[in-house]
């Protein structure tokens, strides 16, 4: 099968060193125009080493047309890979540089040169027989602990049909690197994007997981299985996990954790970077959805299930009787005739359910979330709306807590609650 995936793809190798047969994890890093590249490279070679051998990938691009202060740049990169090879390179870690230069500008971006490495790092894994070998999405501007490959490994040592994992992350809340306006700014976007993913458990939709590019990893197998990396130029992270999360076999890694950069950036249309540069330069502050808009779902969510035994005019009565804002929504999106197919192609309340949540996917969140904020509730300040699901979770947050001591609260609940899977 995955023989298929690259010749479907036309695909030629750009690592010209032979895998090692023991290869069982490739770390793929793009890296357009970093001038920290050096310093993650220094983060992963201060890991310790799993039983198998590891590589890191590092995608060094940039578009067509780009200025001279970029391409200097890259050529300063490749040779910081070779550098790291010489200081930390061994029989069982080996840096590697793939020379990405002049990609179509219409195509360039974190995406492709994602999908670079990554078909990359499958087909160097699937060469030697590891159907079940990790890659690992790391990024040129974050660092990570010690235990980082260690418990990647471990992970899939222990549950080898895993397909992907989302790693845990931790933005840097201090520092001598950047301002402190930046700091709190993290803080703040970082504290959104636990609120979202905790506002989305609470309701019980079963996809709520993170998808952080630089944080997430999924065997090589899985990869091709999935149909790989796509060219997205922002939300790449977030378009691959939806194909897998919805399979099953999805997993969390909360015992190592990566950094990734604080940074602003004006390199993709959203996302951290985008949202840290409107923060920083235009003084939008960081905000999220009302957690009304969250609230609204349950009702739908709840009753999943007795859909599959409604006729046309009961699901559209349910749908009418539903809060204005998702009401709606699923009118627009004609949500009847929608379920009218899922039901048409299910033979049970299970599969019914199954199905219903390909179609009201996480992407069907988003869109819906979206709508409620542009018709209805507007954007949030992301504290207030941090606090008001606390209470819901049983907490009493004072009014005083900052938003830095907001998101230690969250972040220890997702801790929590990891450590009770196990």
């Amino acid at each position: 099968m995955w023989v298929n995936y690259f010749t479907k793809k036309k695909f030629s190798p750009r690592i010209d060193v032979n895998p090692s047969v023991n290869l069982g994890m490739c770390v793929v890093i793009p890296s357009y125009n970093e001038p920290g590249l050096l310093k993650s490279l220094g983060s992963i070679a201060e890991c310790n080493l799993p039983p198998c051998d590891v590589e890191v990938i590092v995608v060094v691009n940039h578009p067509e047309g780009s200025n001279s202060e970029v391409l200097e740049n890259s050529l300063k990169s490749v040779i910081d890979v070779v550098e790291a090879n010489q200081l930390w390179g061994s029989e069982r870690l080996r840096f590697h540089a793939v020379m990405a230069f002049n990609l179509p500008r219409k195509q360039a971006g974190v995406g492709y040169a994602r999908q670079i490495g990554m078909d990359e790092a499958a087909f160097r894994l699937l060469s030697v027989g590891r159907q079940q070998g990790i890659i690992a999405c790391f990024d040129a501007d974050s660092q990570c602990k010690p235990n980082y490959l260690t418990e990647l490994y471990g992970m899939w040592n222990q549950y080898p049909k895993t397909h992907a994992c989302s790693v845990r992350f931790e933005h840097p809340l201090s520092g001598d690197d950047f301002p402190a306006e930046v700091y709190n700014g993290i803080a703040a976007y970082e504290l959104h994007l636990r609120y979202y993913n905790q506002a989305s458990r609470f309701i019980d939709f079963p996809f709520a997981y993170h998808t952080v590019g630089s944080s997430m990893a999924c065997s090589a197998e899985a990869y091709v299985k999935f149909g790989g990396m796509n060219r997205h130029q922002a939300g790449e992270d977030f378009y691959f996990l939806q194909k897998i999360i919805p399979h099953g076999h999805f997993r969390e890694l909360n015992t190592t954790c990566v950094y990734p950069s604080p940074r602003p950036s004006n390199r993709v249309p959203f996302g951290t970077g985008r949202a840290m540069s409107r923060l920083v330069y235009s003084h939008e502050p960081i905000s999220t959805y009302h957690l009304e808009s969250f609230l609204n779902l349950k009702p739908l969510l709840l009753n999943v299930t007795n859909l599959y035994g409604y006729s046309v005019p009961q699901t559209e009565g349910f749908i009418n009787s539903l809060a204005e804002p998702l009401k709606e929504f699923l009118i627009q999106v004609d949500a009847a005739k929608a379920i009218e197919n899922v039901r048409a192609n299910a033979s049970s309340p299970k599969t019914f359910k199954k199905r219903f949540f390909l179609w009201f996917d996480a992407f069907m969140l988003l869109k819906y979330m979206n709508f409620a904020a542009e018709k209805h509730y507007g954007r949030q300040p992301v504290d207030d709306q941090a606090k008001n699901l606390l209470a819901c979770l049983g907490y009493k947050p004072s009014e005083t807590l900052s938003t830095q001591d907001l998101l230690l609260i969250y972040r220890e609940i997702e801790s929590v609650e990891w450590s009770a899977k196990l």
